[in-house]
């Protein structure tokens, strides 16, 4: 690669005035709250777009030997040979676009502490979210109408709808309630519910309608490997009317942003219950349950993959295109939704006489349909078939099923007002030391297995294409061969003559293997540091300290290789964490 990363310059500059208060009432067993919270006006001014300054491919495809039909033949042509000759292969320029949007958000709430009796207290709430989606200061905004053949859609002066082209939620109520119970003197029992909105949803530059025609032109023109012709040469510069704002070639457009124009806003629920009791020996247990269940989560697919039909019991793309004047429609609309459940035991010692600690336990499951967008998970944000959400239902990027962690934190008795060495020589070489540390071990992360190769003969965009599953999983759990998989040469050399558990489709058949069917490594972890404070004078202080992250030099591995059109599938070929890492600070303090 020459010159610069495609994404720069960028740079956002943003301000945000908030405005909140709350008024607090005492009545008798009641405290009252009431609440406002006002952000706006947000002015997020933005520039955020890839190829300003042009981007160039070389490929080997106009010096290499043709066939009779004139494709490369294997083993000729050279990339930086069609450089020499300025052969552009594929290109893709940008205009200098800079976006002004703009923002607001309205929030109310109502709460009420009633200690019922000298057990029992409940709290009660209500609040009200309002927060239309963003507009762009001078309305250069465009959305794609899905109805018929697709159209574009532009927003004009008139009602925040007209502005935003997408309709505003006026339903956003969320109740809460919780009570907290004294069973007994040294046991409380305590539950609560609650709904929350998620009032904004970036999705990076993905979901942002102002970066469209006609303000933004963000063309990409790509040859096959049967081109004679190259796009143009580096003697003659980019054609002069590649980005001609006034009459747009779509297809050629990387891609049309869209959101759905019925687009409520997301909204979590949750609830818990529990109790909490005193041990002896100044021990506390805490043992919970808490689940989360997530609605109308924003995903994107997209709403121009080609059309898919069933052949002999096996779906495959027809490569029909559903909307022919475009190309790829990155549409971004409610449809993912979650689930979790976990179990939380607590066992802790609050620091007393020099020393505390904890260890905590969670036990639970997250099934969801959606992923982060713009995150790095075990599979990708983009199912294979975008019209069947459905078939992307699986373990959540971030179930980890088991995990406990223990933390401490100790005095070491030595030194004045300690238990040893309280005067002298040795008080002074040995007190004041305390020592801290924290240990954890956990389940692997879940994995989702692809077969890029065939990405683009089901979809040529954001979809991507699935192996087919065509026996059980060989789980051999080494970092070369975590899963089995013939055209990886060191899991073949482990156990030659096994057959593969899953195989690469044809082009343009949809893959049946299902999100996140494997895990990769677990992860476990030992830290250390030794502390200690030196009093100069009165006001004055060094403060020493050594710190130690993986104690044990544990290897702690990423997720195996998932492409299994490549020849390394199944190997681990990435650290999740650094090995042992040690350091040392000494800072005075005044």
């Amino acid at each position: 690669m020459l010159g610069s990363p495609r994404f720069q310059p960028a740079w956002q500059i943003t301000t945000q005035f908030q405005w909140a208060d709350t008024v607090s009432w005492t009545r008798g067993a009641h405290q009252i709250k009431f609440g406002v919270d006002i952000r706006g006006p947000l002015r997020n001014t933005f520039f955020d777009v890839p190829n300003v300054k042009g981007q160039v491919v070389f490929d080997k495809i106009f010096t290499c030997q043709r066939n009779a039909a004139n494709q490369c033949a294997a083993g000729t042509g050279l990339s930086y040979a069609d450089f020499d000759l300025g052969q552009v292969q594929t290109a893709g320029l940008t205009n200098f676009y800079v976006v002004d949007q703009r923002l607001r958000m309205y929030s109310f709430f109502a709460q009420d502490d009633y200690k019922v009796t000298r057990k029992l207290t409940l709290n009660l709430g209500l609040r009200y979210d309002y927060a239309p989606s963003a507009l762009e200061g001078r309305n250069r905004m465009t959305n794609f109408n899905p109805a018929g053949a697709g159209s574009l859609v532009f927003a004009k002066d008139g009602s925040i709808e007209d502005r935003t082209l997408v309709s505003a939620d006026k339903n956003n109520w969320g109740p809460r309630g919780g009570l907290a119970y004294q069973l007994s003197e040294k046991t409380v029992l305590r539950m609560g519910y609650g709904i929350f909105y998620s009032l904004l949803d970036r999705i990076g530059s993905e979901d942002q309608l102002a970066l469209n025609p006609p303000s933004l032109t963000d063309v990409m023109i790509a040859l096959p490997s049967t081109a004679a012709a190259p796009v143009f040469t580096l003697q003659n510069g980019f054609p002069s009317n590649i980005l001609d704002p006034n009459n747009p070639t779509l297809t050629k457009l990387v891609r049309a942003r869209a959101i759905n124009p019925n687009d409520p806003k997301p909204y979590v629920q949750q609830w818990s219950a529990g109790f909490q009791r005193l041990l002896p020996g100044g021990l506390f247990v805490d043992l919970d349950y808490v689940g989360t269940k997530t609605t109308r989560l924003n995903t994107l697919r997209n709403l121009n993959q080609p059309l898919s039909a069933v052949v002999n019991g096996v779906r495959q793309s027809t490569g029909v295109l559903p909307y022919p004047a475009f190309n790829l429609v990155e549409y971004m609309d409610p449809g993912g939704n979650s689930i979790y459940h976990g179990l939380d035991a607590t066992l802790e010692r609050r620091f007393k006489a020099g020393l505390g600690f904890r260890i905590a336990y969670t036990w639970s499951k997250s099934i969801g349909n959606s992923t982060e967008q713009q995150g790095v998970g075990g599979s990708n944000a983009f199912g294979q078939d975008s019209r069947n959400a459905r078939a992307w239902r699986g373990p959540s990027d971030f179930d980890i099923p088991q995990r406990v962690i223990g933390s401490y934190i100790y005095d070491l008795p030595f030194g004045k007002t300690r238990k040893f060495a309280t005067r002298g020589f040795l008080s002074h070489l040995l007190g004041g030391f305390e020592i801290s540390g924290s240990a954890f071990r956990q389940s692997g992360r879940p994995i989702t297995l692809f077969a890029t190769i065939n990405d683009s003969s089901i979809d040529g965009g954001l979809q991507h294409a699935l192996p087919n599953i065509v026996g059980s999983p060989i789980l051999p759990h080494n970092i070369d061969c975590w899963y089995y998989q013939s055209n990886s040469g060191l899991c073949r050399a482990q156990l030659p003559g096994t057959a593969n558990f899953a195989v690469v489709p044809a082009p343009g058949v949809y893959g049946n293997a299902g999100r996140n069917i494997l895990r990769g490594p677990g992860s476990i972890g030992t830290d250390f540091s030794l502390h200690r404070v030196f009093s100069v004078s009165e006001g004055r202080q060094f403060e020493f300290r050594w710190e130690v992250f993986n104690v044990t030099n544990h290897p702690l591995f990423g997720l195996p290789v998932t492409n299994m059109s490549g020849g390394s599938a199944g190997a681990i070929t990435t650290l999740a964490a650094d090995p042992r890492v040690m350091q040392f600070a000494l800072r005075f303090k005044f």
